[in-house]
């Protein structure tokens, strides 16, 4: 390996250590009565966390870890047909993570996948794109991805390598990641915001 090489590839990783800390500070761990655990995404910056549907049995008590501080929540909104769910954590806050729009995903490109997979706190799996499905009305349905998910990952959160957020991690298909495009997220959190406040 000449010097460039190695050169360039301390910069790869000193840029993925970068990413894999930010991404530390703005997940949390979800517990959903005695189940198992799942991840969410302090949203906002502070007091909100979305994370999967599936992850929350509902009428059971709610905790998160934040900093390895648990701490109670509560679930303000579900939305089973797209797996979202959004809870309210009033002491969690974190960095904001910049949300990128779905349309601008090329198959091939570089994500990555943070989550607690199996009980491995702030895990980093890296993947590519290989496609973004779309509905009837052809929006964005689900993004899938070749990186590999595992229990404990849903909820969490699929970034480009710019660390911006294009999807939440739901569920793995024929060993794909399926992820519910943020921008289905951003429009569930406002929905549900505006209708608790009217």
């Amino acid at each position: 390996m000449n010097i460039s090489m190695l050169g360039s590839a301390r910069s790869v990783s000193s840029n993925v250590n970068g990413l894999a800390e930010l991404l530390r500070q703005a997940v949390v761990e979800v517990r959903s009565g005695d189940s198992g655990s799942g991840t969410g995404i302090i949203w906002g910056g502070a007091g909100l966390v979305v994370t999967n549907a599936h992850c929350i049995r509902r009428g059971t008590g709610l905790r998160v870890d934040a900093d390895g501080k648990w701490r109670d929540a509560r679930a303000l909104a579900y939305h089973p047909h797209h797996d979202l769910a959004l809870l309210a954590a009033p002491s969690v806050s974190g960095p904001l993570l910049e949300l990128r729009d779905p349309e601008t995903l090329r198959a091939g490109e570089l994500v990555f996948a943070h989550g607690h997979p199996l009980g491995i706190r702030d895990s980093l799996a890296m993947g590519v794109v290989h496609t973004v499905t779309r509905d009837r009305a052809k929006s964005p349905r689900w993004i899938v991805a070749d990186v590999r998910l595992a229990p404990g990952n849903s909820g969490g959160p699929l970034v480009d390598a710019e660390g911006r957020l294009v999807g939440i991690n739901s569920m793995v298909v024929n060993g794909l990641g399926v992820a519910v495009p943020a921008s289905l997220a951003q429009q569930f959190v406002e929905q549900a915001l505006s209708q608790r406040a009217a």
